[in-house]
């Protein structure tokens, strides 16, 4: 059995021994069972298991996707209540690492998801990726943003 099986068996068995199935009673128990499996994986003979490295990434791909909703949820605000002649809406060809269907369809779905951009094609050769921003000032500011925020942790995640 992987990790990740036992680890969510340990949340069940700590939401049914508590007697309160909750969202975040199992969520604690997720918690607790993972910092018990890793006790208890490091102190055995077993090789490394991948799920300790990759959980963490995980978590913290979720709060930076959190935290870019939120800030382009503010940007998109403030610019609906501007004056529309201050927009500059572009469409910027971002170059992307080789990647396979799955990496490539996760990072467009996750830009397209931030308000204020639209992943609108990727380039024959899957190279680049075409985004569509309400607003544009610096393009390659905004080629920084996506391949160091998005891209570098979908790879960080997937890989």
């Amino acid at each position: 059995m992987t990790a990740f099986v036992v680890n969510v068996l340990l949340a069940l068995i700590w939401s049914v021994t508590i007697g309160d199935f909750t969202p975040a009673n199992f969520l604690f128990g997720l918690a607790l069972g993972y910092v018990a499996l890793r006790i208890a994986w490091n102190r055995g003979s077993r090789a490394p298991n991948p799920y300790f490295d990759k959980l963490p990434k995980i978590i913290s791909f979720a709060a930076f996707f959190l935290k870019e909703l939120i800030s382009a949820n503010v940007k998109v605000a403030v610019q609906t209540l501007s004056r529309i002649d201050t927009l500059r809406p572009a469409i910027v060809a971002i170059p992307i690492e080789p990647m396979s269907d799955t990496e490539i369809t996760l990072l467009a779905n996750l830009i397209t998801l931030t308000p204020g951009t639209l992943s609108m094609d990727v380039s024959g050769d899957r190279s680049t990726l075409f985004v569509h921003f309400m607003h544009v000032e610096d393009a390659e500011a905004q080629r920084r943003e996506i391949k160091d925020g998005f891209e570098r942790r979908v790879l960080e995640v997937m890989r």
